[in-house]
């Protein structure tokens, strides 16, 4: 069985293999991986609040076991955790609450470009967070609008990518597929743990900008394949 492909000419490399392209054991292949890329960079965008945790809030000193209050406002002080756990429900609850809303949308409209629309959304979103370390911003209401509105971006994101996997996957190897698929949450906290830690001595700015970068980088990937006609349903 074969799936076509729609206008637009074919990059130099693939139009060696003019029969690869045009296979749907071929899509089968791709469309896995380019949803496995665009769901890990996601997970990686999710980590840095749990990373930087530790330089924005209320910590101890462990010689006195006195209060350290040198932390980023509004974060330090006593309230600091509260602060950082309020941070947390409001991206914890816009995501649940727009998951539903995502779900169908993805249903009546392109799912390439509202999986792109998600991507770009998070990714612009998280640097945005770290902005606020470079324009010394302590406001709650600023970090706490971002965390709302990223939430609904993310929720995008999931109902996209399991139906564009389900339409390619048949039903005697889904479970197979899905098993080493869904492994795209791991590897995205692992890489966003990784970069977020790594860049965190230089300022928590850079633990938001890079790992936001990185979904904007994937999206742009997953925005030109979709243009190129690669994957039909991506």
């Amino acid at each position: 069985m074969q799936s076509k492909i729609g206008g637009g000419g074919l990059p130099p490399a693939f139009s060696l293999f003019p029969s690869l392209n045009k296979t749907f054991t071929f899509h089968q292949i791709l469309v896995p991986i380019i949803t496995f890329l665009a769901y890990a960079s996601f997970h990686a965008s999710r980590k840095p609040p749990s990373i930087v945790k530790s330089v924005l809030g209320h910590s101890v000193n462990e010689q006195s076991n006195s209060p350290i209050d040198n932390r980023w406002a509004p974060f330090k002080g006593t309230k600091g955790t509260q602060r950082l756990g309020e941070l947390d429900l409001a991206f914890l609850s816009s995501y649940a609450l727009s998951m539903y809303f995502a779900g169908h949308l993805g249903d009546m409209i392109d799912l390439r470009l509202f999986l792109v629309f998600g991507m770009m959304g998070s990714g612009i979103l998280t640097v945005v967070f770290g902005l606020g370390y470079w324009m010394n911003v302590h406001l709650l209401g600023f970090y706490m609008t971002i965390q709302i509105v990223c939430g609904l971006f993310q929720s995008i994101g999931w109902p996209c990518v399991v139906s564009v996997v389900a339409n390619w996957c048949g039903k005697e190897k889904r479970g197979l597929i899905m098993g080493v698929w869904n492994s795209h949450t791991y590897v995205g906290k692992i890489v966003g743990s990784f970069v977020a830690s790594s860049v965190l001595d230089s300022g928590w700015g850079w633990s938001f900008a890079l790992p936001g970068g990185l979904v904007i980088v994937s999206g742009l990937v997953v925005r030109i394949i979709s243009d190129l006609n690669l994957a039909t349903s991506i």
